[in-house]
C-alpha cells in the first residue's frame, strides 16, 4: 500500500522519526527529516518503476506500507464524518533511492493514497488493503476497488471506446443478471449484449445467438473469432481462446466451458479475431527484419495514458510484444520492445508513417481516458467509492490491424490495476526511458496531495489588478482556497468571486506602511487567521509584504526583499555587491550599471556613468510602460520631461509603479535574445523553472512583441538562464514564493533586465499551464502558506525544453497592440473573431485589457495576444505567419523580423 504524506505543512506537528537500520536493501542511518508525507500500500514490485519517480519528485514524502496493520483508521479531526489514514511504520526514500524503514511518534495523516493490497490487483492473494481504505476517506486517492471493477470490466470499457470512437472487435456480450454496471450494458453497433438465464447458460440458449452474430454482414471478413472472460480476476489472458469462425461447436463449447468457471458477476465475450497487418520486406534491415517466410508471427502495444495534473489525458509509454500468432499472450509472456522497432521490424521504416501510427494510439488512448472520467465526474461519491476516487492511468492492449488498407489501431482491452508490470522490466532494460511511463501519473499523485493540503486554506491577496487577472479568482476557488482580497475600488468585479472583499484606497504607495497598519488591523478583526499572503499586482508587492509581516506570516519575501526587486535601479545596486556564494556564481556577474534619475538635469551627470544609446525605464514601471531607447542627452530629458509631465499619479495610468515615484532609471542597452524564467522557489531551493523566448522588441518603445515556449535554447544556455534567475533571486533574499525574472542572454552569458517578486503576467501562466501541467498560481498559493511546491515538469528536475517539445508540442505567439494593429482588430481580426478560433481550438487568444475598443496609442500596453501550437518549432512559426498574415496583423517582411529568433540552436 502507498500512501502519500503531505508535502510540508506548518500547522501539523512534526513527527518525530525513528531509524530502524537497514530493514530494507540499502537502508542506512541519517539525520531526521522534518515534512510531512504521503501513502502507498503494497506489493509494489509488479506496480511500479524502480525508478520510483515520487521519490525523486518530492524525496521522503512516498510511503510504502507492506501491511495495512502500520496504518490506522481514524476519524478526521477537520470531518469527524470522514477518517483520516494515520501511519505509524512506513519505507521511505530519498532521491536517489535510498530506503529507509522509519516508525512515525506521532502518526503522520495520509494525504493520497495508492491501494495495490486488494483482490483485483494481487489476483486474488490478498484482500486486507480494501477494508482500510472503504468508504469515507478525507483524502484523495487513486482508483477505487470500485472504479477497478469498472476499469477492469472489458465491456464497460468497449463500449466507452465506441463512445469515444476508438476502433475495437466487433462483440458478442453475455452478460451477468445483476452484476457491476447494469445500467451500462446496453447494445450499440458492433456490440450486441444478453444477459445469461438465471438458470445458467445452454446450448439451444447461447447457439442462436453466436449463429446471428457470425451472419451479420460486419463479420464477413473475419475467419477467426475469440472466447474470453470478464471480471475482477479474469487478466493476463487467461481464460481466453481462438476458434475458426466456421467451427461453430468449438466456439460453443468454450462458452459453455467458461460459463461453468467464471462468478455470477462475470461475462463472456464472443468477438472478432484481428490480425496483426501483413509485414513487408523491410530494407536495410537484413535479418532483423521479421521473416515473412517463416512462422506467423503477432505483436500487441500495450498504451500507458495517465490523468494530468489539470485534469488533462497524456499518452506516456508505447511498448510491443512480439510472439506466436496462434495462441493468445500478454506483457508478462513477452520482451518488451519499443514501438518503432518492431514497426521497423514488420517493414515499417519510414519515420514519418511510425510517427503517424504512434500518434494514432496517442489520439485514441487520450480521448478514451478523457471519455472515462467525464463518466466519472457524473457518478456519485459512493459509486466512485470515495468522495477523492477517481481514475488516474489506464493501460490500453492495441492490435494494428489493416483496415481499408490502413494500418489502424484496435484496441483488444483495457485495464488498470497491473499497467506498470511490463513497463517496469522495460525501463530496467533502458535506462534512457527509466520513469517514463509513470512521470506523469507521480506528478498528479503530489499535484492531489498538494491540493488537499491547501483545501479551505485562508489567504490574503493584495490587490485585485486588472482584467488580464480576472481568471485568478475562479482558479483560486476550485483550487480549494478561500480568498480574502483587499483592493482600492469598491467596484471591482473580483469582489463577487472571493471568499471575502476588503475595500481600502491604497493607491499611494508612497504611504505603503501606513497602509499595512490599516489593513493588518482590518484582517485581524474582520478575518481572524489567515494562513499566507501574496500579491499579483506589480504595485502592490511591497504592500503585501508589509502586510505580511505585521500578520506575522513568514514565507511571503520581506518587504527589504520586495522593494530590492521592485526598484530596478536598486535590484541592480543590491547584486553589485562583492558576494560569492558557494556553488554558484557571482550575482555581479548578472548586473549592468544603472543609474536613478528623478528628473531631466540628473541625466547629465547619468549619462557619464551609462553611455548612451541606453534604456530609459521608469524606475517601479511594469509591461514596458514609460520606456524607452534613448541616444542623445536632449532625446534622454526630452522623454523624462514629457513622461512626468503626463502621467502625475496613478490615475493617470494604473499599474505602471506611479503610485510608488515619477523616477526613471537609465541602464545600459544589452545585446541578445530576451528571455523569461518563471521560478517557484521554497526556502531557497529551486522548484520549478520554466524558460521562454521573446522576439526582438519594438523600437526605441522596448515593447514586447513574439514568444515562444519551450524556449528554443539549447540545454546549456536555458541551464544557464535558471542559474541566473536563481542567483538574483537569493541575492536580493526572494527564497519563497513565484517570480517572473527578465534576462538577456549575451554572448558573454545571460544578463539581468529586471525581476518581479510575483507571477509572470500576460500569457505566461496560460502558457505554462499549456505545455508543462503545471500552474504557477497554485504553487504560488502553495509557497505562501508554507507548502513545498513541487512541479517536476521543469528545468530544476532537468526536464528540458526539447523533452516539453517531444511532448506537448511548441507554443508561439504574438502581442497586439493599437499602435500596430489597430486597422486589422477592428475589421479583419476583432476580438469576436480571434475569441470563435479559439473556442474552435485554433489559436490561444488571451484577452488583457477589457474594451478593446479604447485605443491608447502613447504608453500603451498590449491589448491581447494570439498563440498557435504545433509539433515543432519549424511548424509553429509557420502557423503563426501563415495567421498573422492572413487576419492582416502582419506583413510577410515584419513576421520574419519578429520570428527570426525562434530557430534552434
Amino acid at each position: 500500500m502507498y500512501i502519500l504524506g503531505p508535502v510540508r505543512d506548518p500547522n501539523h506537528n512534526v513527527a518525530k522519526i525513528q531509524r530502524q537500520g537497514e530493514a530494507v536493501p540499502g537502508g542506512t542511518e541519517k539525520p531526521d527529516r522534518t515534512s510531512e508525507h504521503s501513502v502507498c500500500l503494497g506489493d509494489a514490485g509488479k506496480r511500479f518503476t524502480p525508478d520510483d519517480n515520487r521519490n525523486r519528485q518530492c524525496p521522503g514524502c512516498v510511503l510504502l506500507l507492506m501491511t495495512t496493520s502500520w496504518a490506522t483508521r481514524e476519524p478526521s479531526a477537520d470531518d469527524p464524518s470522514l477518517s483520516s489514514i494515520m501511519v505509524h511504520t512506513a519505507i521511505t526514500a530519498d532521491a536517489g533511492g535510498q530506503t529507509y524503514l522509519d516508525n512515525y511518534d506521532p502518526p503522520r495523516r495520509a494525504t493520497y493514497i495508492v491501494n495495490h493490497l486488494t483482490g483485483a490487483t494481487t489476483d486474488g492473494r490478498r484482500h486486507e488493503g480494501e477494508d482500510i481504505v472503504k468508504y469515507g476517506l478525507e483524502c484523495p486517492m487513486a482508483s477505487s476497488m470500485k472504479l477497478t471493477k469498472r476499469t477492469d470490466n472489458k465491456l464497460l470499457t468497449r463500449m466507452m471506446c465506441a463512445a469515444s470512437g476508438v476502433q475495437h472487435p466487433i462483440t458478442l456480450a453475455l452478460v451477468p443478471q445483476d452484476g457491476m454496471c447494469d445500467n451500462m450494458y446496453e447494445s450499440m453497433p458492433n456490440i450486441a449484449v444478453y444477459r445469461r438465464p438465471a438458470s445458467g447458460i445452454t446450448t439451444s440458449w447461447v447457439e442462436p445467438l453466436v449463429i446471428n452474430f457470425l451472419a451479420q454482414d460486419s463479420m464477413k471478413p473475419y475467419k477467426k473469432v475469440v472466447v474470453k472472460p470478464f471480471g475482477s480476476y479474469w487478466n493476463s489472458c487467461k481464460g481466453v481462446s481462438f476458434h475458426d469462425i466456421h467451427d461453430l461447436n468449438s466456439i460453443i463449447e468454450a462458452v459453455l466451458d467458461l460459463s461453468s468457471r467464471i462468478d455470477r458477476s462475470d461475462g463472456i465475450l464472443v468477438e472478432s479475431f484481428h490480425s496483426v497487418f501483413k509485414s513487408s520486406a523491410a530494407l536495410n534491415v537484413g535479418r532483423h527484419a521479421v521473416n515473412v517466410e517463416g512462422r506467423e508471427l503477432s505483436f500487441r502495444i500495450r498504451a500507458i495514458v495517465c490523468r494530468t495534473p489539470q485534469n488533462g489525458a497524456r499518452l506516456t509509454q508505447v511498448l510491443t510484444g512480439v510472439a506466436d500468432a496462434g495462441a493468445p499472450f500478454g506483457g508478462a509472456k513477452t520482451i518488451g520492445t519499443s514501438l518503432e522497432t518492431t514497426l521497423r521490424r514488420w517493414g515499417v521504416t519510414d519515420s514519418k508513417r511510425q510517427k503517424d501510427i504512434r500518434e494514432s494510439i496517442k489520439r485514441a488512448s487520450e480521448r478514451l481516458l478523457l471519455t472515462l472520467m467525464k463518466h466519472e465526474e457524473k457518478m456519485s461519491a459512493e459509486e466512485r467509492g470515495g468522495i477523492g476516487a477517481q481514475t488516474e492511468m489506464i493501460g490500453m492492449d492495441y492490435i494494428l490491424t489493416s483496415i481499408n488498407d490502413a494500418i489502424v489501431p484496435l484496441v483488444i482491452e483495457v485495464n488498470a490495476h497491473d499497467c506498470l508490470y511490463a513497463s517496469s522490466v522495460y525501463e530496467v532494460m533502458n535506462k534512457d526511458v527509466r520513469g517514463e511511463a509513470a512521470r506523469t501519473l507521480a506528478q498528479t499523485m503530489i499535484a492531489r496531495s498538494q491540493r488537499f493540503l491547501m483545501k479551505n486554506k485562508v489567504i490574503l491577496i493584495v490587490g485585485a489588478g486588472g482584467f488580464s487577472k480576472r481568471n485568478i479568482w475562479k482558479d483560486a476557488q476550485e483550487f480549494g482556497v478561500k480568498i480574502v482580497l483587499v483592493d482600492s475600488n469598491p467596484e471591482h468585479f473580483a469582489r463577487r468571486q472571493v471568499h471575502m472583499f476588503l475595500y481600502y484606497d491604497m493607491s499611494d504607495h508612497t504611504r505603503d506602511k501606513e497602509h499595512a497598519d490599516v489593513i493588518v488591523h482590518r484582517v485581524k478583526s474582520d478575518v481572524g487567521l489567515v494562513d499566507g499572503c501574496v500579491s499579483f499586482w506589480e504595485d502592490c508587492v511591497p504592500l503585501a509584504s508589509l502586510v505580511a509581516e505585521g500578520l506575522g506570516l513568514t514565507r511571503t519575501p520581506s518587504y527589504t526583499a520586495a522593494m530590492a526587486a521592485n526598484a530596478k535601479g536598486l535590484t541592480m545596486k543590491v547584486l553589485s555587491g562583492d558576494y560569492e556564494p558557494p556553488h554558484s556564481p557571482r550575482p555581479n556577474l548578472y548586473a549592468s550599471p544603472a543609474v536613478r534619475v528623478t528628473s531631466p538635469d540628473e541625466l547629465v551627470n547619468a549619462v557619464k556613468q551609462v553611455p548612451l544609446p541606453a534604456i530609459l525605464k521608469l524606475e517601479y514601471g511594469s509591461s514596458a510602460v514609460g520606456v524607452k531607447q534613448v541616444k542623445t542627452l536632449q532625446e534622454a530629458k526630452a522623454f523624462v520631461q514629457h513622461v512626468q509631465n503626463t502621467l502625475q499619479s496613478e490615475k493617470d495610468h494604473p499599474g505602471v509603479g506611479l503610485g510608488h515615484s515619477r523616477s526613471f532609471v537609465l541602464m545600459s542597452r544589452l545585446e541578445g535574445t530576451e528571455h523569461d524564467v518563471d521560478l517557484a522557489m521554497f526556502e531557497g531551493q529551486v522548484m520549478a523553472a520554466f524558460v521562454s523566448d521573446n522576439g526582438p522588441t519594438r523600437l526605441p518603445v522596448c515593447s514586447e512583441t513574439t514568444a515562444a515556449m519551450p524556449s528554443v535554447l539549447n540545454k546549456e544556455e536555458e541551464q544557464q538562464l535558471v542559474m541566473a534567475a536563481a542567483t538574483c533571486c537569493r541575492k536580493l533574499d526572494l527564497v519563497t514564493g513565484v517570480f517572473n525574472v527578465e534576462l538577456i542572454l549575451t554572448p558573454c552569458g545571460p544578463r539581468l533586465v529586471e525581476i518581479n517578486a510575483r507571477m509572470g503576467g500576460f500569457y505566461l501562466r496560460e502558457w505554462i499551464r499549456t505545455i508543462y501541467d503545471v500552474d504557477m498560481l497554485h504553487l504560488a498559493l502553495m509557497a505562501a502558506c508554507g507548502v513545498r511546491p513541487v512541479a517536476a515538469n521543469s528545468m530544476a528536475y532537468g526536464y528540458s525544453s526539447k523533452q516539453a517539445r517531444e511532448n506537448r508540442g511548441q507554443l508561439m505567439g504574438i502581442l497586439l497592440y493599437p499602435s500596430q494593429h489597430k486597422q486589422a482588430l477592428s475589421t479583419t481580426a476583432t476580438p469576436r473573431h480571434l475569441q470563435r478560433l479559439h473556442d474552435q481550438g485554433s489559436i490561444i487568444f488571451r484577452q488583457m485589457e477589457e474594451n478593446l475598443e479604447d485605443w491608447t496609442l502613447e504608453f500603451e500596453e498590449p491589448l491581447a495576444s494570439i498563440g498557435v501550437k504545433a509539433p515543432t518549432v519549424e511548424e509553429a512559426r509557420a502557423k503563426l505567419e501563415g495567421l498573422c498574415i492572413g487576419l492582416g496583423l502582419e506583413t510577410e517582411e515584419s513576421m520574419r523580423e519578429l520570428l527570426q529568433d525562434f530557430v534552434m540552436t
